[in-house]
């Protein structure tokens, strides 16, 4: 949040002027949580997600996080799937505010994992489905294999557990 360290020292010399201040440092801060950022650096990281819930038929697949954690506004949902447990080239689902998604990526066997983030902070530990993390197969016709992982926000390929990124530019560097 936005503070003025010397507006002691100026309520004594002009008093309208710490006034205006204080109407500046509050709207700013205002401003702040209701967009989920912090005007003066970085917002913490929310808390991991509470539980990620996978089903699938018919080559669907269909998510629900819960997250009973306090949260503000802004805060943005992710989900994560990878052919291996390890999540090497996952590929990025994301949720907006929302705590469920129901994509048709056909017959694929697929580990998942999903986090939660807001624009100024870093992303949440990722929260698996499973421990360890259990495949699920979608079932159904098969559709047309994935295709590689393109990363998200200002993370590169292959980097998955960044939602919006953790650097503040996409580097040509990160896209490999």
């Amino acid at each position: 949040m936005l503070t003025i360290p010397q507006l002691a020292q100026i309520k004594g010399r002009d008093p309208y002027l710490y006034e205006s201040l204080q109407q500046v440092v509050g709207a700013v801060n205002s401003l702040g949580r209701a967009t989920g950022v912090d005007p003066a650096g970085s917002i913490a990281a929310p808390a991991p997600i509470g539980a990620l819930s996978v089903a699938a038929a018919d080559g669907i697949f269909d998510i629900a996080l819960t997250d009973n954690s306090p949260v503000r506004r802004g805060i943005f949902y992710f989900a994560e799937s990878d052919t291996t447990p390890a999540f090497i080239a996952p590929h990025v689902y994301f949720l907006g505010s929302s705590r469920n998604l129901r994509v048709s990526i056909g017959n694929q066997t697929l580990y998942w994992r999903a986090y939660s983030q807001y624009i100024g902070s870093v992303p949440s530990p990722p929260v698996a489905f499973g421990a360890p993390p259990v495949a699920v197969t979608g079932g159904g016709l098969a559709g047309p294999p994935l295709q590689p992982s393109s990363g998200s926000g200002t993370a590169g390929a292959q980097q998955g557990g960044s939602g919006f990124g953790v650097d503040q530019t996409l580097s040509i560097g990160n896209l490999l």
